[in-house]
């Protein structure tokens, strides 16, 4: 992740300044959720993404607890969107199995609650759901980092129940704090 909502395989530079939204669980029916993107350029070839992801960040939340759900979606050259895979988690939630997590593939215990201090960062490991498909050159890879489903949008295919606090999430990308997106691409 990068500033100006970049996705690139060029490092962070150590002063980017983080992204953040607000979730709002009072939104009126019909509206998005408020989010942050992060796209690559156009694609100077096709690319074929075969696997499961993962998606590896750093972030601090305004409250004791909340949500993440990331969308890896396809952007057509016109701007039309199409959902690739999905995933989500509960801040809460972030211990993993060292034993049982691979790199690509993130295993959490979902055994006990571990607290979360307002305002200070923590690593967040989120596993995506496996997926087969090809990004065809001139489309964007787009990740969309949210705190809430609604049962509206565009992109419904699973639904969780949302964070009932107006929270800040705010996801950290420079040298200290290197988030990434890992994505299964299969070489030619």
């Amino acid at each position: 992740l990068r500033q100006g909502g970049s996705l690139s395989q060029t490092p962070p530079e150590p002063h980017e300044r983080p992204d953040s939204f607000i979730n709002d669980p009072w939104q009126s029916p019909g509206e998005k959720s408020n989010c942050v993107t992060f796209s690559t350029p156009p694609l100077g070839e096709d690319l074929e993404m075969t696997g499961p992801s993962a998606f590896y960040f750093y972030a601090a939340l305004s409250t004791e607890d909340a949500n993440w759900f990331v969308n890896i979606l396809d952007v057509a050259p016109d701007g039309s969107k199409t959902l690739v895979t999905k995933g989500w988690l509960k801040a809460s939630h972030r211990e993993l199995d060292e034993k049982k997590s691979l790199p690509y593939q993130p295993y959490h215990k979902h055994l006990r609650r571990l607290p979360i201090k307002p305002d200070e960062v923590y690593e967040y490991a989120i596993d995506i759901r496996d997926t087969s498909y090809v990004f065809k050159a001139g489309h964007r890879i787009q990740l969309l980092i949210k705190g809430q489903d609604s049962p509206w949008e565009d992109f419904f295919i699973w639904y969780h129940i949302s964070n009932m606090y107006e929270t800040k999430h705010s996801i950290y990308h420079d040298s200290r704090y290197p988030s990434y997106l890992l994505l299964p691409v299969i070489p030619k």
